[in-house]
C-alpha cells in the first residue's frame, strides 16, 4: 500500500510498528523524488517506535506491507505547524492507509455512538490519569497515561493535547515513552503518572515516576522519580534525567506519582509522592534547594486506619496546593473499598496549614468529592484563587462492554473553590456558547422528548425541595437523579441498588451534564458531586422533571467542523 505525502524539510513522520510474519522485501519505506530515504526492513513481533525527520522538501512516496506487518500509531507534523494544527493521522488500517484530514478525524470519532462529543478521548488505544496538566501563555496542555497498542492498560506512554478552550483539543505527539521496550521483556510499567512545574521564567518542567521492568502488578515491582524538559516546540523531551531512587524507611514499592511545587517563604522546592509506610497508605514530602537534589522530609500524611482495613494499598495520584488561603490535600486511595456500599475509585480532600514544610489538618473531617466510581486520580492547576483540573472517567472494575477504538475519557473541566463551611466544591466549566444548539426551558412536571435522540446536553435547575428528574435513554434505559430531602442518589434502573448517593442538606442549585452515557452531577454549589459513566444508551429521548422547572441546553460536538 502506498501514500503521497507533501513535505517540507524538518518535517517528522513517528510510527510504531510490529512485523507479523518474515518479508523479503522492506515492511515501512519512504522515498523522495524517487530516492529511498528511509526503511525497516525488519522488526520484532512486538510494536518498535520508529521516527523518520525530512531533510528536504519534495512529496514523499511511504510504502507499506500490512501483509506482513502492523502498525498501531502513525502520524506526521512539522515543527512550524504543529502550534497551529497538532499531528496530521495516517489511518494504518490493512485496506485504508492514507493521510486524515480534519473531516476524516471528525467522522472518526463520530463513528461511535458511545464517544462523547465533548468530553476528551484518545483517537485509538487506552488512556487513564491526566498528567503535566498547566496553563502555558492562553493554552492548556494536558497529557495523560496512554497505552497506543490496545484498548486495554499496558505499557505506559505519555499523549498529549493542546486547548484554548478546554474543550477544542489539537493532538500532539507521543511525549514520553517507556525508558525500555517492556514488550521485549515480557513486563509490565513505564513513564507512569506526574505533574508540571513552570519557573518565573516560564520554562515547564515535568516530574513523572518511572516503574521499572516489573513482572507483578501489586508488589516487588521499583518505581523511581524522573524529571523531563520538554523541547521548546512541546513535541519530546529535551532532557530526561533521574531524580530520585532511595525509598524512605518502611515504605515498600509504592511510590509514585510526584507533585513539585515552590514556596516562596521557605526557597524551598517541595515534592509529595503517594506511598504506603508500614502498610498504611500515606503520602510522603521531600524537598530541595535546587529541584535536582531531593532530601526526605517526613511523612505528610497517614490516612486513617480504615482505608488499610477496607483495602487499601497506597496513596497515589496525590495533590496539594493553596486555595483561598486554605491547603487543599487530595487523597485517591488505591484498592480502598467502602465497606457499606462497595464503592471503590473515591476521592476525598482534607482541608489544613501548610508551614515550614509540615501540614496541620483542620477540624473538617475527610470530604468525599465525588459520590460516584468514575471521578479518580484528579489533577489540577492553578494559582491560589483559581483552579482547574480534570479526572480520569473511568474505573478499573467496570470493563467497556462494547467494540471501541479506544478506552477512558477525562470528565469535563471544573473550576474549584472552597464555600464557607470549606468545604471543596466542584463546578462544571460549560462548553462554549459556538457549542450550544438550543436552549429550552421544562417547566415543572413537564416531559421532553427529542426523537431524533440528543448526545450532549446540560440541565440546570435550582429545586424548591424535592425533585425527581428522570433520563430516559435510546435503549429505554431510565437514569434518575433523586433528593429526598436527606440523600441526593444517582441510579440506572435495574442495574444499580441506590449506592451512588450522597447526604445533602439542601439541593441549592443542580446541574446535570449527559454525553453519550457519561452523567455528571454538580448539587449545591458544587459541594456534592457525582461521576457515572454508563453504556447503557449513548443519547437520550426524553427528559422528565419534578419539583423544579429546569432549562435544558443542547450542544454539539467538539469535533465537527466548524
Amino acid at each position: 500500500m502506498m501514500l503521497l505525502l507533501n513535505v517540507k524539510h524538518g518535517q517528522r513522520l513517528d510510527l510504531w510498528l510490529k512485523e507479523t510474519q518474515p518479508a523479503v522485501q522492506a515492511l515501512f519505506a519512504i522515498s523522495i523524488n524517487g530516492k529511498e530515504v528511509f526503511k525497516i526492513v525488519g522488526a520484532a513481533r512486538y510494536f518498535q517506535y520508529f521516527s523518520w525527520t525530512a531533510c528536504q522538501d519534495g512529496v514523499a512516496s511511504i510504502e507499506w506491507r500490512p501483509a506482513y506487518s502492523e502498525i498501531s500509531l502513525c502520524y506526521s507534523w512539522h515543527p512550524d505547524s504543529l502550534p497551529g494544527n497538532g499531528v496530521t493521522f495516517i489511518s494504518t488500517q490493512p485496506d485504508d492507509f492514507r493521510l486524515l484530514n480534519d473531516h476524516d478525524t471528525a467522522r472518526w470519532y463520530q463513528q461511535e455512538p458511545l464517544r462523547p462529543a465533548l468530553h476528551f478521548s484518545p483517537r485509538t488505544g487506552w488512556m487513564n490519569d491526566p498528567n503535566g496538566l498547566h496553563r502555558k501563555g492562553d493554552e492548556w496542555h494536558l497529557f495523560y497515561q496512554y497505552h497506543p497498542h490496545s484498548t486495554q492498560w499496558g505499557p505506559m506512554h505519555w499523549g498529549h493535547a493542546v486547548s484554548r478552550d478546554l474543550y477544542h483539543w489539537r493532538h500532539y505527539p507521543v511525549f514520553l515513552q517507556p525508558e525500555q521496550n517492556l514488550a521485549a521483556l515480557g513486563a509490565t510499567g513505564g513513564a507512569f503518572s506526574g505533574s508540571a512545574y513552570t519557573d518565573k521564567q516560564g520554562q515547564a518542567r515535568f516530574w513523572y515516576t518511572e516503574r521499572l521492568p516489573a513482572y507483578d502488578l501489586y508488589r516487588d515491582y521499583r518505581e523511581i522519580q524522573k524529571m523531563a524538559v520538554p523541547h521548546p516546540d512541546y513535541d519530546k523531551p529535551a532532557l530526561v534525567k533521574t531524580a530520585l531512587t532511595e525509598l524512605p524507611p518502611g515504605v515498600d514499592c509504592d511510590f509514585r506519582d510526584p507533585k513539585v511545587w515552590y514556596e516562596e517563604a521557605d526557597a524551598t522546592f517541595y515534592m509529595i509522592l503517594g506511598a504506603a509506610v508500614n502498610g498504611d497508605p500515606a503520602m510522603l514530602l521531600f524537598h530541595s534547594l535546587d529541584s535536582e537534589h531531593w532530601t526526605f522530609h517526613h511523612v505528610l500524611y497517614v490516612a486513617p486506619a480504615y482505608f488499610r482495613e477496607n483495602g487499601g494499598r497506597s496513596i497515589e495520584c496525590p495533590d496539594f496546593y493553596c486555595l483561598d488561603g486554605i491547603w487543599v490535600l487530595i487523597i485517591s486511595v488505591v484498592g480502598y473499598t467502602e465497606p457499606v456500599t462497595g464503592r471503590h475509585n473515591i476521592l476525598f480532600a482534607q482541608t489544613g496549614d501548610f508551614c515550614r514544610g509540615f501540614f496541620t489538618p483542620s477540624s473538617q473531617p475527610l470530604q468525599m468529592l465525588d459520590f460516584g466510581t468514575d471521578f479518580y486520580a484528579l489533577q489540577t492547576w492553578g494559582e491560589e484563587d483559581s483552579r482547574t483540573g480534570f479526572a480520569w472517567l473511568y474505573n478499573w472494575a467496570t470493563q467497556k462492554n462494547v467494540d471501541s477504538a479506544y478506552s477512558g475519557e477525562m470528565s469535563l473541566p471544573r473550576r474549584f473553590h472552597l464555600n464557607t463551611r470549606q468545604q471543596l466544591c466542584m463546578t462544571p466549566v460549560l462548553p462554549p456558547e459556538s457549542l450550544i444548539l438550543s436552549r429550552e426551558i421544562l417547566p415543572d412536571h413537564h416531559r421532553w422528548t427529542c426523537r431524533e435522540g440528543c448526545k450532549a446536553c446540560t440541565i440546570v435547575f435550582t429545586p424548591a425541595a424535592l425533585f425527581h428528574l428522570m433520563l430516559t435513554g435510546d435503549s429505554g434505559q431510565q437514569i434518575s437523579l433523586d433528593y429526598d430531602g436527606k440523600n441526593l442518589t444517582l441510579r440506572e434502573h435495574g442495574v444499580d441498588d441506590g449506592r451512588y448517593h450522597a447526604p445533602l442538606a439542601a439541593a441549592g442549585d443542580v446541574t446535570l451534564c449527559f454525553d453519550a452515557g457519561i452523567v455528571e452531577v454538580f448539587a449545591h454549589q458544587g459541594s456534592v458531586c457525582g461521576t457515572r459513566r454508563y453504556y447503557s444508551c449513548s443519547h437520550l429521548t426524553g427528559v422528565q422533571i419534578s419539583g423544579a422547572s429546569a432549562v435544558l441546553t443542547r450542544y454539539r460536538a467538539t469535533y465537527v467542523e466548524e
